[in-house]
């Protein structure tokens, strides 16, 4: 799936594709797959204001109905329903 992270507060945060999760309608959570796509979320520092596109896969079939970021592996989560 293709995921937007835009960078909304004053501070630079990390952007890593093992800082993504996706839970599926039956409420299990999937780690992101490395790999599986070549638009893979880049891992990138953002600046306030700044966003990075890319793709989070997750291993298995499955239909996702969120995704989470956390800002580092111990950092704030932040979820979005997938559409």
């Amino acid at each position: 799936m293709s995921v937007t992270v835009t960078n909304n507060s004053s501070k630079t945060i990390n952007v890593n594709p093992l800082y993504f999760a996706i839970t599926d309608a039956n409420g299990t959570k999937h780690a992101a797959e490395l790999g599986m796509d070549e638009d893979q979320i880049a891992t990138v520092d953002l600046a306030p204001g700044e966003n990075v596109i890319g793709t989070v896969t997750g291993k298995g079939k499955f239909k996702a109905k969120t995704v989470s970021f956390t800002d580092g592996l111990i950092g704030k989560a932040v979820r979005a329903n997938v559409s």
